[in-house]
């Protein structure tokens, strides 16, 4: 017997940008489904751990409408917390230590040139850098971002998908959909005689975007990331993430652990970890914290494919010629920061017909 249910929209994949999507419809009243041919997470929005840093770049500029992104985040994750009762958040802040002279005077330019808001970011200089953290490979000072979080990439996902069906999202895994235009509607056929119907659908597929015969006109660039998850048997002494040469994440709540993490391979032929990517990592984390390494007794590692634009910056919109079905992704590292107020940008559109800032819209690539 066929299961046949509408919805108001439809929205393809379970990572960040999909999950934020859903959430900013359905505070805007839209009855949402969720499909995704894996899990929540499955794709790179599941990274052992990742951070929120709106101070990025090598001179470590401010990032784009970093307080509104921040703030969105922030707000979402304290919703899901407190309706789920999972924390998989740190609010822990993020140092950048200068590891040469150039990159210091950059570095310290940064709260000026950027025109920072007050307690956002902060030079600290050689000396005292040094004393407050001797653990860095720097005679050059650095910064402090507090308005940093870090977070665990799965536990994430799995939490906002656990808030989402308790406020009657319907969700999908596990099942490649179908997707067929009839009229003015979508049909969403799944496997076992289910069609979901709607008159929106909502690309959030992240990699598969780029081999999706309808975004062929956004020149997406996917870039394969790998993370190592390192155990130690004592308690390590950082208490901040670190952004350095890629990101070292660690959470105070799991003291006893960092996980590295860089971009690897824009031209890649397999997107499962590898032997070369792991001794990548390993030399970044040298240059940064030295003996770490040596010091761990165990290693994990992870990889996956996010995806990038050539100007950085998210894309969004409603496809030129397919009536209803929009795209939301190519934030590259910036995904953690951006997505849920990016989400709310094109859930505005969608349902009050806001219009797309040309910095984010797709048109700019039509």
């Amino acid at each position: 017997m066929s299961e046949i249910e509408s919805f108001d929209a439809i929205i393809l994949g379970a990572g960040l940008s999909g999950l934020s999507a859903a959430d900013s419809l359905m505070e805007l009243g839209y009855q949402c489904a969720i499909v995704d041919t894996g899990f929540p997470g499955s794709g790179a929005s599941g990274a052992p751990m990742m951070l929120a840093n709106p101070a990025t770049g090598r001179r470590a500029r401010r990032m784009w409408r970093a307080e509104d992104c921040f703030e969105s985040l922030l707000k979402y994750l304290i919703k899901i917390e407190k309706k789920t009762g999972r924390r998989c958040y740190s609010l822990n802040g993020v140092v950048r230590p200068a590891l040469t002279a150039e990159i210091a005077d950059d570095f310290n330019r940064s709260p000026d040139k950027y025109e920072w808001l007050a307690g956002w970011i902060e030079w600290i200089d050689a000396e005292k850098f040094s004393e407050q953290f001797p653990y860095f490979n720097t005679k050059f000072g650095g910064l402090y971002i507090p308005k940093g979080i870090t977070l665990k990439g799965a536990e994430y996902c799995e939490s906002m998908v656990q808030y989402l069906e308790s406020e009657n999202c319907y969700t999908l895994f596990g099942s490649k959909p179908e997707i067929i235009k009839n009229g003015n509607q979508w049909i969403i056929q799944i496997e076992g005689d289910i069609q979901l119907i709607t008159r929106i659908v909502i690309d959030a597929t992240g990699y598969q975007q780029t081999i999706n015969k309808h975004w062929s006109f956004i020149p997406l660039h996917p870039i394969k990331g790998q993370t190592a998850t390192l155990h130690f048997d004592e308690q390590i002494p950082l208490k901040h993430s670190v952004s350095s040469l890629g990101y070292i994440a660690v959470m105070p709540d799991h003291p006893n652990e960092i996980t590295v993490g860089s971009t690897y391979e824009h031209l890649f032929q397999d997107q499962k970890p590898d032997p070369k990517g792991l001794s990548y990592l390993r030399g970044k984390l040298e240059k940064t914290l030295p003996g770490y390494w040596a010091k761990s007794k165990s290693v994990e590692q992870w990889a996956s494919v996010r995806v990038s634009v050539q100007d950085k910056m998210p894309v969004i919109g409603e496809h030129p010629e397919c009536k209803g079905l929009y795209f939301i992704g190519a934030m590259g590292s910036k995904g953690l920061m951006m997505s849920r107020y990016v989400a709310d940008i094109l859930a505005q559109n969608i349902c009050n017909g806001i219009p797309l800032e040309p910095s984010l819209s797709l048109e700019r690539f039509i």
